[in-house]
This record gives structure tokens, C-alpha cells and sequence, in this order.
């Protein structure tokens, strides 16, 4: 699911510029808010069905990402391309510099995740 400051028109646009369908998108207006409001964060929540614990969060953004998930207690992940300093005495669960070392993380914890339900089934 994409959380996202702007608005439905826009993103619109951006997913066929881009050639990209996202699944879900939470925009600003849709949210009534923009981010770092906790707003967009909770309509996730609710339409995802999920419980707070399995919730991870990623974004670029620390300030209007990483601050406020982890206000709501989910799992965050700061994306920090730029290799910039922490902004704020908050500390993201995760740390990656790129997209593709997040998705190198998730599938380690998904194998992990696997390999541990199987280990416990046996």
C-alpha cells in the first residue's frame, strides 16, 4: 500500500506515467491530512485489517514517514538514499540505503519467517 502527500488526481497520473498499478493508495485528500498526520497512517490500518504489530512501514521521508509510524508503533524502515544524518531523536526499526537493499531485508525476514514455522512444525 502507497501512503502519499498529494492528491487522487495526481497519483493517478504518476501510476500511468510510470506504468505502475498500485494495489492501494492512501492519497492526502483521501486522508483528509497530509502526512506527518497520523491520519493516512490509521486509513492504511483499517483497510488493511491489521493489527499494529504486523505492520512495517517504509519511506524515504524521516520526518513524514519514519516519525510518525513509529508514533503508532509499527515497524519502520527508513529508506536513506542520501546517507543523511537522523533528524530527530526517533530511531527507525531498520535502516537501508536503497530500494534494493529493502527488498533484500524483507525477503530475509520472509526465509527467516518460513524457515522457523517449518523448524516448529517438524
Amino acid at each position: 500500500m502507497l501512503i502519499t502527500n498529494t492528491d487522487n488526481a495526481i497519483i493517478d497520473e504518476t501510476e500511468r506515467t510510470i506504468g505502475v498499478k498500485f494495489d492501494e493508495i492512501i492519497t492526502a485528500e483521501q486522508a483528509g491530512a497530509y502526512k506527518p498526520s497520523h491520519k493516512g497512517f490509521l486509513l492504511a490500518r483499517e483497510r488493511l485489517g491489521l493489527q499494529v504489530s504486523e505492520i512495517w512501514h517504509a519511506g524515504f521521508g524521516f520526518k513524514y514517514d519514519v516519525v510518525p509510524a513509529t508514533e503508532l508503533g509499527y515497524t519502520t524502515v527508513w529508506v536513506n538514499r542520501q546517507g543523511v544524518a537522523r533528524p530527530v531523536d526517533v530511531k527507525e526499526t531498520f535502516l537501508v540505503g536503497d530500494m534494493r537493499t529493502l527488498a533484500y531485508l524483507i525477503k530475509g525476514i520472509a526465509t527467516r519467517a518460513i524457515l522457523n514455522t517449518t523448524l516448529h512444525s517438524s
